[in-house]
């Protein structure tokens, strides 16, 4: 296949149906600090990674532009869907474990990815290196600087790293809100030059930084306002009413429904929770507007469950 910078109609169709998608499985995306995304130079985009392939699908909404992404290389395995992940500017980086054979090939992966970069692609590189449902943030993997360092030494342009904070008010039922935040730029030539100038050690250098960049996406992250809990006997009225209505969507949309149950029953990482609900809502749009009230009448039930249990 070509470049991964080079895009094409239908990828660009795709990125649009993406974004209808994310709006029919969400409540609501709020995007905080786009001002902060630098307009010149290569930009690394470094946010923390709870929710697998759901993931960048909120990035690419967020940005409303092409972005590239490294993601673990075993899933590349088949060749069709290698292609595939390719196609949708996705590239495989190898870990430790492995082997040094498949981590050896991750310089032919980091050029590609300087290529990107130099052609003014945003690129995403998750900074724990691995995902967990969960709040707070592991400790940063040092790769990303390292590529970032890579790219200062091969690119006549400012480099940044732009922190990123991803932040679900649920990692697993539907119809939650999402927050995607953006931080602001790190300089990463800067960064380094004047750690160096300071005598620091290399491994100290990677560390500070890592350190630093995880601080920075947790300031990101945990910030969705508390929903309210109030007008308990006026929303149980609402949700009596609204029994008919949630009994024909829920007949509406078993088809997204059902097959998410089923399969999240047999995944032991139930990080996927919100990528199988994202895959079956794009090859079942018709279903959507079922869907959608039958989810957001189901989070509505629950939360009043909830709150007549806090009594």
């Amino acid at each position: 296949m070509g470049k991964i910078w080079e895009i094409d109609r239908g990828y660009n169709r795709l990125h649009i149906y993406s974004k209808l998608t994310s709006l029919s499985c969400f409540s609501s995306i709020k995007v905080e600090g786009l001002e902060n995304l630098p307009k010149e130079g290569a930009v690394l985009l470094a946010p923390n990674h709870v929710a697998a392939m759901a993931d960048p699908m909120m990035l690419m909404y967020a940005l409303d532009a092409p972005v590239g992404f490294g993601a673990r290389s075993d899933i590349f395995r088949n060749p069709k869907i290698a292609k595939i992940l390719r196609w949708m500017r996705i590239v495989p980086i190898a870990r430790e474990r492995n082997g040094l054979q498949e981590v050896a090939k991750n310089y032919e992966i980091f050029d590609e990815i300087v290529d990107c970069l130099d052609h003014g692609m945003l690129f995403c590189l998750y900074a724990e290196g691995t995902h967990r449902p969960e709040r707070g943030m592991m400790p940063v993997k040092k790769g990303i600087f390292r590529i970032a360092k890579i790219a200062c030494e091969k690119l006549d342009k400012p480099v940044w790293m732009v922190p990123m904070g991803l932040d679900y008010e649920d990692f697993f039922r539907c119809q939650s809100r999402v927050a995607v935040r953006i931080g602001a730029p790190i300089d990463v030539r800067a960064e380094f030059e004047r750690r160096q100038a300071a005598g620091m050690a290399e491994g100290d250098i990677y560390r500070e930084l890592c350190q630093d960049l995880r601080e920075r996406i947790l300031a990101l992250i945990g910030r969705l306002p508390e929903r309210r809990h109030d007008h308990k006997l006026l929303r149980l009225l609402l949700a009596v009413l609204s029994l008919p209505l949630y009994l024909l969507c829920a007949v509406g949309s078993i088809l997204i429904w059902l097959p998410h149950l089923i399969i999240m029953s047999k995944m032991e990482d139930k990080a996927w929770s919100h990528t199988v609900r994202y895959v079956l809502h794009v090859f079942l749009p018709l279903f959507w507007p079922f869907a959608i009230v039958f989810e957001r009448l189901t989070k509505f039930y629950r939360n009043l469950i909830e709150d007549f249990h806090k009594r």
